[in-house]
């Protein structure tokens, strides 16, 4: 049995959520390409990290500690690398082309 089947869906779905409004998945899959870009651009400590806490890998965010447990590492380092990630990714991508995906 796969993941996704003990979670009752494919992956990234969950069951019972809502559905999106119009035009929702249109513009994550718009954001999906350029949010990999910047991923990759990440050292991979940083990448897992937000991929975790994100839920960019499975659609379930993880809270910090959790994270860490997985990453094994301690909140604190967890935080710090989280911020880091943050922060490159703020050099990396101009906010305004970010922006566009916002406002919609």
């Amino acid at each position: 049995m796969t993941e996704d089947e003990r979670r009752g869906g494919p992956r990234g779905k969950r069951r019972g959520a809502a559905a999106r409004p119009d035009g929702a998945d249109e513009r994550a899959a718009q954001l999906a390409a350029p949010l990999r870009k910047v991923l990759q651009r990440l050292p991979e400590t940083q990448r897992r990290v937000l991929e975790l806490r994100m839920g960019l890998i499975d659609g379930h965010p993880q809270d910090p500690a959790d994270a860490a447990r997985t990453l094994g590492i301690s909140l604190t380092e967890l935080r710090e690398i989280e911020a880091r990630a943050f922060e490159r990714i703020r050099e990396v991508i101009p906010l305004q082309q970010l922006q566009r995906f916002i406002e919609r």
